[in-house]
């Protein structure tokens, strides 16, 4: 790969891969650094990729693996997350606000699967395949994720109604 092709990749990935890291990882910095570990992976990958969506899919299952890899450590398997209370505002700010802190709440097993679907809208499929995990599994987890969601939004609001009206606002959640 010329440094030319290596920059035209990090330019059009870059951002995708450090959304995908963040989804494992619900810190901006590790982020960063996940995406600029996967780039640095495919600088020293040797195999050409068919396509640029296998390209894609390849460097969000390193990103994958990294947050993964993170979560292991010594230091972050000690250290609690952290989600600061939103400001009390109204409107679709701090719904979409609400929604991402529920997102952000649950485990990375159901957060990287929300992410992959709703905002990198793979299929259940393709999911499955950047995953190692069968279509059946990444539909219970979606499932599942879904549930928390709205459980954490009603735990917050404290009302049902409001909470179906903000998850059908909210990309289908």
């Amino acid at each position: 790969m010329d440094k030319e092709e290596y920059t035209r990749i990090v330019n059009q990935y870059y951002d995708d891969i450090k959304r995908v890291a963040f989804a494992g990882c619900r810190d901006m910095y590790d982020a960063e650094d996940i995406a600029q570990i996967t780039f640095l992976k495919l600088l020293r990958h040797s195999e050409d990729f068919e396509d640029d969506d296998h390209l894609k899919k390849w460097l969000i299952r390193v990103a994958v693996n990294e947050s993964k890899s993170l979560w292991r450590s010594p230091w972050k398997s000690k250290v609690d997350f952290y989600i600061p209370e939103r400001s009390s505002g109204t409107g679709s700010n701090s719904e979409q606000t609400l929604v991402m802190e529920a997102v952000l709440s649950l485990k990375a097993k159901y957060r990287e699967i929300v992410h992959l679907f709703y905002y990198e809208e793979y299929s259940a499929k393709e999911i499955g395949e950047l995953l190692g995990m069968s279509e059946g599994t990444v539909f219970k987890r979606l499932q599942r994720a879904r549930e928390q969601i709205k459980d954490y939004i009603i735990k917050k609001t404290g009302d049902i109604q409001k909470s179906t009206v903000i998850l059908s606002e909210a990309k289908n959640l």
